[in-house]
């Protein structure tokens, strides 16, 4: 909805005739446009793994899970990336919009969170 009072304001698109059916059909398409970007989208079980790790144990994989959701978002999706992506953090920086330094930096900053998160009890 936003997008189409930016066009509006910039003079990329002519003020309609009839504002109002417009403005309907624009709030009802922007209505369907988030209804078909959603409903892909699923809530992850806490106790179910997405992964599966290298030597078996579960709950491995739910502690990495459980530590992967504790990082900041822009965190995650850099780690995400890089890692379950197999992208450079040239690829990163560009797919995020930001300056590889920022990309390396989130990424550094996201293994040292996970690696304190995930290290044993003991060695704390």
């Amino acid at each position: 909805m936003q997008q189409v009072f930016l066009k509006l304001l910039q003079g990329r698109t002519l003020m309609p005739q009839m504002p109002v059916p417009y403005l309907y059909r624009a709030v009802r398409n922007a209505s369907l446009n988030l209804h078909r970007d959603f409903r892909r989208e699923v809530e992850m079980p806490d106790r179910e793994t997405w992964f599966i790790g290298p030597d078996g144990h579960p709950e491995d994989v739910l502690a990495l899970q459980a530590a992967l959701r504790e990082l900041p978002q822009d965190q995650r999706e850099t780690v995400f990336l890089r890692v379950w992506g197999g992208l450079a953090l040239q690829e990163v920086a560009d797919t995020l919009d930001v300056s590889i330094n920022t990309a390396a930096s989130r990424y550094r900053y996201a293994l040292e969170k996970l690696r304190e998160r995930l290290q044993p009890v003991s060695k704390r």
